[in-house]
């Protein structure tokens, strides 16, 4: 529901994906919204969240969490056999061809899937994924890098993240911190970028 600013009356827009039957209803009245299509933009992205947003995550970690915000952009990855392995980065050196990594860990390749990797800039976000090609166990090659990674011990080392495309970890929100004294808790809702694919269209016409 909002305020028309041509009518000047409240006016309803619905917001369904396909295959909605529209039996279950949620009214949210949007105060301040004088657009059809974009109380349609708000109504579908909320949609979308009910339909995509369904993943939810809690645990605790190192003071390094501290460096995310709310809703800040993290990829979350767990010890689970066959999906993204953690190492730290050795060393990474630029050829002629690509940028040669070196992982602390032997890198499992025996997926058929194209692999990536990702790795952890010094202010804690995200580089990549990264298209990766195998060198040996330990290094692999990628295309290039978005930044210069210190592997000198002089600061802790860039982390990576290893696996395929479907499994080279958990994109999320983080929706909660909580500070202790050695650790941080924190809760975090799953990425999905499907949530977002009707923020430029427009509200289409009701029969």
């Amino acid at each position: 529901k909002y305020i028309d600013q041509t009518t000047f009356a409240e006016e309803v827009v619905k917001c369904r994906l396909e295959g909605d039957q529209g039996q279950t209803i949620k009214e949210i009245t949007l105060r301040g919204v004088t657009s059809r299509d974009r109380a349609w933009r708000i109504g579908m992205r909320r949609r979308r969240e009910f339909a995509y947003r369904t993943k939810s995550y809690n645990f605790s970690t190192e003071l390094d969490a501290l460096n995310s915000g709310y809703l800040s952009y993290d990829v979350l990855a767990d010890d689970v056999p066959g999906y993204a392995q953690s190492a730290l980065l050795m060393n990474a050196v630029q050829t002629e061809t690509g940028v040669v990594l070196e992982s602390s860990e032997p890198l499992d390749w025996s997926s058929d899937e194209q692999h990536v990797v990702l790795l952890r800039k010094p202010d804690g976000s995200t580089s990549g994924p990264w298209e990766a090609s195998q060198v040996d166990d330990y290094r692999l090659m990628i295309g290039g890098v978005d930044f210069i990674p210190d592997t000198s011990w002089s600061i802790e080392p860039p982390h990576l993240l290893f696996g395929t495309v479907r499994r080279s970890g958990y994109p999320v929100l983080i929706t909660s911190i909580e500070p202790g004294d050695y650790s941080v808790d924190v809760e975090a809702i799953g990425y999905d970028e499907r949530v977002y694919a009707d923020d430029d269209n427009y509200a289409p016409e009701e029969a």
